[in-house]
């Protein structure tokens, strides 16, 4: 009985350790699974910031690439404004300069014709000189005067 006994106590603290082991496991598997219930919520708190900081990267390149498309068409609008502008001023100018040409143009031939028509009348006038320097020459002309003071004769000699 004694053995008995000493079998007794010693399955008793063998089954007491053993109900220490399995409280201290069964503590140990609480405590690992609190720590999977925690990385769980982890994962899944770490993916929804992942998708929202995907989201809102997204959403920040489509707001860049947007300002960038409205900055190119203001860009674009500035640009043609002052191409349109300059082109004008250009056509402006050169209308100008073909009006200012198109009068310097117009005095030349206006002086031209005016020059013109002051040789033809000067070359009449010489004509009509000559010949008649040329009816004096010859004795034909009848212009001469019927009473002279002098004779002709003395007036030949003084030359």
């Amino acid at each position: 009985m004694d053995q008995i006994t000493q079998d007794y106590e010693k399955l008793f603290r063998e089954n007491q350790e053993l109900k220490g082991q399995l409280e201290q496991v069964n503590k140990n598997i609480a405590r690992y699974q609190e720590i999977e219930e925690v990385l769980k919520k982890t994962m899944i708190l770490a993916q929804k910031s992942a998708e929202e900081v995907r989201q809102n990267a997204e959403k920040e390149a489509q707001l860049l690439i947007d300002q960038a498309r409205i900055e190119a068409d203001r860009i674009t609008r500035e640009s043609e404004q002052e191409a349109a502008a300059i082109l004008q001023e250009a056509e402006r100018r050169a209308s100008d300069a073909i009006a200012e040409a198109e009068g310097k143009v117009s005095a030349i031939l206006e002086e031209y014709h005016h020059l013109e028509n002051q040789a033809r009348i000067f070359k009449m006038r010489f004509r009509s000189f000559l010949e008649t320097q040329l009816r004096i020459l010859e004795g034909d002309y009848d212009d001469t005067p019927l009473e002279r003071e002098e004779p002709v004769e003395e007036v030949e000699n003084r030359d």
